[in-house]
């Protein structure tokens, strides 16, 4: 495949809507004269029973896969976003974090067993037990 046709399966482009009911975006390319894209549904870990919802926020940068006989753009994906500064808020590799914007976030080290919540707001546990040791 040349690189001509590569660069038009795989773009860079930025939100400039978002669709939460269908967990969908329209992108804008600035090759493409900024035009929005049609409708991309957004990949995410599980999308049945199990599910993880996120959506990217509008003028954040994505990375979008086309399928390769598609010369209208109308076939595709938001495969999801990259840190555009710097290298995030987690210190480790053992760390997977969460952050908010109002500065909530939740972090678990899997090499301590760690798990920390810090929340600016309301904390709301549901559950039939709840244990604290």
């Amino acid at each position: 495949m040349d690189t001509k046709a590569m660069r038009n399966i795989v773009r860079v482009g930025v939100v400039s809507e978002v669709i939460p009911a269908d967990c969908a975006a329209r992108v804008v390319f600035e090759e493409k004269d900024n035009t929005p894209s049609p409708v991309l549904p957004i990949l995410t870990r599980g999308g049945k029973v199990n599910r993880d919802f996120w959506l990217p926020d509008i003028g954040e940068q994505v990375v979008c896969l086309f399928a390769c006989n598609d010369k209208n753009f109308s076939t595709g994906w938001i495969l999801g976003t990259h840190y555009a500064i710097g290298a995030g808020n987690a210190d480790s590799a053992d760390k997977r974090r969460i952050d908010f914007a109002d500065g909530s976030f939740v972090e678990f080290d899997r090499a301590t067993g760690g798990l920390t919540i810090q929340c600016t707001g309301d904390v709301v546990i549901n559950g039939r037990t709840i244990s604290l040791n």
